[in-house]
């Protein structure tokens, strides 16, 4: 039997209870709750909302009468199926006096005045004489550019997309023309078969329809099981502050 000084024995002591105490904190150690830190929460996906641009057109084929002039309200809609946005529309004006007097010098010519006024007030007129070709331009609603939003899936991503930018794939427009003959009433036959005039307007309008690709999402925290300390637990394996205390010889008492 070993005769220990004193001094021997507490160290002895102490060794011990440090043994304990790191056993108990390795067998009891649990990795703590990850948090990820900003907006995204648990369970979302991110989208980014791409814009596609595209181009869609309408003929008006009508008649206005110099005593009845044309007037009627045109909508404009941009295909159903997906989360569309109309940014501009173009009004094409093309017509041309059918009853003309004289073939160098040209007489009796009638003028149509067309009118076209957009859902907000903005309004644009056309006059001409004998015929022509004018284009009216409108600014419907800004182009819409990619972004990003989170959501649990996809139905809700298309949600929120359709929800901000609802009642933008739509329009309409208030069309007037008239029809001023050039025929004199001194000449009476000629007045009475000028009616008024055919015209045609082609409708050109440009939109941009939403597609909502998912985006790939990392993970912010270390794998679910991935213990860096798991190691401690393995057959074999001495911890540093044992090695520590065999290697000043105070493990020759223990």
């Amino acid at each position: 039997m070993i005769n220990l000084k004193k001094n021997d024995k507490l160290i002895v002591i102490i060794a011990v209870v440090v043994i304990i105490i790191a056993a108990i904190g390795i067998a009891t150690y649990s990795s703590p709750d990850t948090k990820i830190i900003g907006s995204l929460k648990t369970g979302e996906n991110m989208y980014t909302v791409t814009w596609e641009d595209k181009t869609g057109s309408s003929i008006i084929s009508e008649f206005a009468g110099k005593n009845a002039p044309y007037s009627e309200s045109y909508i404009i809609s941009a295909p159903t199926g997906s989360v569309c946005v109309l940014t501009n529309v173009d009004f094409q004006i093309t017509w041309q006096d059918d009853k003309i007097i004289g073939v160098f010098f040209k007489r009796g010519l009638d003028t149509l005045t067309a009118e076209i006024t957009s859902m907000d007030g903005e309004s644009q007129r056309y006059e001409g004489k004998g015929g022509g070709n004018k284009t009216l331009s409108f600014r419907v609603n800004d182009m819409p550019y990619s972004s990003s939003i989170e959501a649990e899936g996809i139905s809700e991503a298309e949600q929120i997309v359709y929800d901000d930018f609802t009642g933008q794939d739509t329009t309409s427009f208030d069309v007037t023309v008239r029809v001023k003959t050039g025929e004199p009433f001194r000449r009476p036959l000629k007045y009475i078969s000028d009616k008024g005039n055919n015209f045609e307007i082609k409708v050109t309008y440009d939109y941009y329809t939403a597609s909502l690709p998912e985006e790939e999402i990392k993970g912010t925290g270390p794998d679910e099981g991935d213990n860096p300390f798991d190691d401690l637990k393995e057959e074999g394996y001495i911890p540093p502050f044992l090695s520590m205390i065999i290697g000043t010889g105070c493990g020759r008492y223990i």
